[in-house]
């Protein structure tokens, strides 16, 4: 049986060589000082970082440089990122009960209340002669298709993508590829 392996060579180290597990990665990002993001999102981005770049060499012959890169991203947006993710899930969690409700309005009139009128504040007045409210709902398909126009299908593929910068982009090997060949009885 001939069996041939394949042994890509770069002249740097890919992502799995500069954090092997989430644990590394986590400790390092935590110790640049430029992490905003909670221990439940770097677990999440890890996870992201791998699946889209395990395999992938780094662009920086220094890995300080990289890992300081990869700060860089995560602090500047990061933040933004992890929001986006809480409030797409507040959106997917809403009830059709809540879809149907639309917004509450009211009308208060006081008439020669004690107290000045003022524009400068918005301080309600202690005093009303007369009430009025306006209770909206929305049908079905009004409430669906909000949530449909509030729903994003993806909030992590752009932030993902900007750590394309910190890889290679070409898919070739900087170096000769080598290939092993066993042959049975050696």
């Amino acid at each position: 049986m001939e069996m041939i392996q394949m042994t890509p060579m770069y002249s740097t180290k890919i992502f799995t060589e500069i954090w092997g597990d989430e644990t590394e990665f986590i400790s390092d990002i935590k110790d640049s000082g430029l992490n905003k993001l909670s221990d439940d999102s770097l677990h999440i981005l890890f996870r992201l970082l791998f699946a889209r770049y395990g395999n992938s060499p780094i662009s920086n012959m220094d890995e300080n440089q990289f890992k300081a890169k990869v700060a860089a991203i995560i602090f500047q947006y990061g933040p933004t990122w992890e929001k986006r993710v809480e409030i797409q899930d507040k959106i997917r969690a809403l009830k059709e009960d809540e879809l149907l409700t639309g917004s509450k309005q009211v009308f208060n009139s006081a008439y020669n209340p004690d107290t000045a009128p003022s524009t400068q504040n918005i301080e309600e007045l202690q005093y009303v002669s007369e009430q009025k409210t306006a209770l909206n709902k929305r049908s079905k398909l009004e409430g669906y298709s909000l949530l449909l126009n509030l729903l994003e299908t993806d909030v992590t593929e752009e932030f993902i993508s900007r750590f394309r910068k910190c890889f290679v982009t070409i898919v070739a090997p900087q170096h000769p590829l080598f290939y092993v060949t066993e042959e049975e009885g050696e």
